[in-house]
């Protein structure tokens, strides 16, 4: 089962990706929010405007396909890995797109920190 899950890396803020059910990373939000509360509203805004979001692809100068995501025009989530082939990279963003009505929500917000290999959990904002 899909699950979303906030997360807080560098001084960019609270951010929240799509796990798939063998947690790989299916897609990640393109920027990071204030906090928690920020990013599910972002989450709601997502699911509930499905139909009118655009999916765009771009090729790196590595030779890389990434897919992004817009809502109404804004940026809001990406590929979290290039693909070598177009057509990967527009798998993996349908994948993404299936994942997004049925995942659930994980509550709290993890941590990671540069230099460790492991990661603390936050349960408030």
């Amino acid at each position: 089962m899909a699950r979303f899950q906030c997360f807080r890396s560098d001084s960019s803020g609270v951010r929240w990706r799509l796990l798939g059910g063998n947690n790989r990373v299916l897609g990640v939000s393109v920027r990071g929010h204030i906090d928690q509360t920020a990013a599910l509203r972002e989450l709601d805004l997502l699911r509930e405007e499905t139909g009118t979001t655009r999916l765009d692809f771009e090729r790196s100068a590595t030779g890389q396909w990434w897919w992004h995501l817009a809502v109404s025009d804004t940026p809001v989530a990406r590929s979290a890995q290039g693909f070598a082939r177009k057509i990967d990279a527009d798998l993996a963003a349908k994948r993404f797109m299936r994942r997004i009505g049925e995942a659930t929500l994980d509550a709290s917000v993890m941590v990671f920190q540069p230099g460790h290999r492991g990661r603390a959990t936050n349960s408030v904002n």
